[in-house]
């Protein structure tokens, strides 16, 4: 099965997202779309699904095939219990097994399952529908900002749980490590144009380097032949009378090409006085229903970055609040510089009118910032950020949901403070863009906290981490990566006091133990069946229609093999949990 696009042309008011774009998707491919903020990326999503309607060409999708969904922001009916939204597409011909919905919803955090989504936050309203998409059956998963929302744990099993993925796979993430553990192929839209790859992430980005050379060089040889073929037009009014009508249609032809520039840029930051003492909490303590962090003492210093991990809910967003001064410590002190000009970027989306134009948002900051390289305008660091000077004069309420965060980085930045905390700054950013605020906050003259779950970006950035671990703080200056192969490598400990938990998880539920022994027993019996028909292949030399009914059953015996495979490594997984 697969799906097709002929010559599809969209536009959103007046801009291009796609311009006769030709690809197709087979239910076997696993495609990561990347693509800057705005380029259309879940437009395209939308497309596949007939959600939207292109404006000229076709799309075509094999007949009866099915096609998962997970967006941005998924919305649930508030009457229903989890169990039941995640059992509604449960059909006769397509069924979902309940003992199947009940794990992966415990698998996502949900123990209750009675319950509405009344009240949910959009992590959870994210968890419950990745469940969902997850477990009804289907020939393509399309996925948008799959890991959004979720902790290191979860992410980590989703993508264990996609690689083993057999069906198609199409997805929009900015999570590089997902993107280059889980995608065999890449789609990137740039100006209208889609361009695939057979690559995983990291050779898609030297696939693309050497496409852009390729380009630029022919963009170079046009734009000479244009200043040639200028000249040769604006030579004197005698030498016009004999001027070639194909050579004035031809110079014609080539005065319609748009150029495509791709902007390298470098934000440097001003060299702030910050004084000796920058930022300091000595022996901190904070608690709600339970105790997020107790005594704890950490100096900040003028080239730390630093990341802020931990499960969430467990109190990291409380420290930035902190440290901005919208709470307080239970106990203990926060001391902080005199010069200290602290930048916040949040997780959540400011609220923007979306009637005032883009540049009009960043004036309201300041006309100008200084940089190392000089003083730049509201302007200019609106291009840097890929904010086009059309762009710019359009009102917010065109901008895309990426496309409003890089302007809120962008106001954030227009302050030019001193010491920068970021919430989950990844969130709806696009690739480049995440190139961008990387290489800034290497570069930054001052000291960066940040809270993220994204592993790429915290290993190429961090000095140091602070670790939100039960109740403590712990201050490493181990890589994210090295850190998660910490905790995962490290046997857990059991003492009285966790009885009752150690209990309760080495009692794997009946039904799941009666399907691993199922499985045990019954795999091998598929696999010696296997093995007879092939011996029975070879006996036949000429009955070329018993062949065929032979590879038939053997491709179908052979699916259902690694189906329940797939099933008893998952099983396994979940023993494994339940005896920790």
């Amino acid at each position: 099965m697969n799906i097709t696009f002929n010559n599809v042309t969209f536009k959103y008011i007046e801009k291009k997202i796609l311009d006769n774009a030709s690809f197709s998707i087979e239910d076997t491919d696993k495609i990561g779309v990347v693509g800057v903020n705005g380029c259309g990326k879940s437009t395209t999503l939308k497309l596949i699904l007939g959600m939207e309607k292109p404006i000229s060409g076709e799309i075509i999708i094999s007949g009866g095939m099915r096609i998962n969904y997970l967006p941005q922001n998924p919305v649930f009916d508030e009457t229903m219990s989890l169990f039941d939204i995640v059992m509604s597409e449960s059909t006769k011909e397509f069924p979902i097994k309940e003992y199947e919905a009940s794990s992966i919803l415990t698998k996502l955090g949900f123990t209750d399952t009675s319950i509405t989504t009344k009240g949910f936050s959009g992590g959870e309203l994210k968890r419950l529908a990745i469940a969902k998409v997850l477990v009804t059956p289907c020939d393509l998963l399309i996925l948008d900002e799959p890991t959004n929302h979720l902790d290191n744990e979860l992410i980590t099993w989703l993508e264990k749980y996609l690689i083993k993925w057999k069906k198609g796979l199409l997805m929009v993430t900015h999570d590089r490590y997902f993107l280059q553990r889980i995608c065999t192929k890449m789609m990137e839209l740039d100006f209208g144009k889609v361009y695939t790859y057979d690559a995983n992430y990291d050779l898609f980005l030297e696939l693309k380097a050497k496409r852009l050379l390729d380009e630029e060089a022919y963009q170079k040889r046009i734009k000479s032949i244009l200043k040639t073929e200028t000249e040769w037009l604006h030579r004197g009014v005698e030498a016009r009378r004999t001027k070639s009508k194909s050579r004035i249609e031809k110079f014609e032809k080539l005065s319609e090409i748009k150029f495509n520039d791709h902007k390298d840029f470098e934000l440097s930051s001003m060299n702030t006085y910050l004084g000796k003492n920058i930022l300091s909490i000595k022996n901190g303590s904070k608690s709600y229903d339970k105790v997020l962090f107790s005594n704890f003492s950490f100096d900040l210093n003028r080239n730390d970055i630093v990341g802020v991990v931990g499960d969430n809910g467990s109190g990291k967003t409380t420290l930035f609040k902190i440290i901005m001064d919208e709470e307080k410590l239970d106990s203990g002190e926060l001391i902080k510089g005199q010069t200290l000009k602290i930048g916040y970027f949040s997780q959540h989306l400011e609220l923007i009118d979306p009637e005032i134009r883009v540049i009009d948002y960043i004036k309201e900051e300041q006309s100008l910032i200084e940089t190392l390289d000089g003083v730049i305008t509201a302007s200019t660091l609106l291009e840097n950020f890929l904010f086009t000077k059309e762009l710019q004069y359009s009102k917010v309420k065109m901008l895309s949901g990426g496309e409003k965060r890089r302007l809120q980085l962008v106001k954030v930045l227009m302050t030019n403070p001193n010491m920068l905390l970021f919430d989950e700054p990844t969130n709806d950013l696009d690739l480049y863009t995440l190139e961008i605020l990387e290489n800034y906050l290497l570069k930054f003259k001052g000291p960066v906290m940040v809270v993220s779950h994204d592993r790429y970006f915290l290993d190429k950035i961090c000095n140091k981490l602070l670790i939100f671990d039960n109740g403590r703080i712990i201050e490493s200056i181990d890589s994210f990566s090295e850190y998660l192969d910490s905790v995962t490598s490290k046997p857990e400990h059991n003492n009285s006091s966790n009885n009752d938990t150690r209990v309760k998880k080495n009692k794997m539920p009946a039904g799941l133990r009666n399907e691993l022994n199922s499985l045990e027993e019954g795999i091998p019996l598929l696999e010696k069946k296997v093995k007879e028909l092939e011996e029975e292949k070879k006996g036949i030399t000429t009955d070329y229609h018993k062949l065929m009914e032979l590879d038939e059953e053997i491709n179908k015996i052979s699916k259902e093999i690694d189906e329940k495979t797939n099933r008893y490594f998952e099983l396994l997984e979940i023993r494994e949990e339940y005896s920790n």
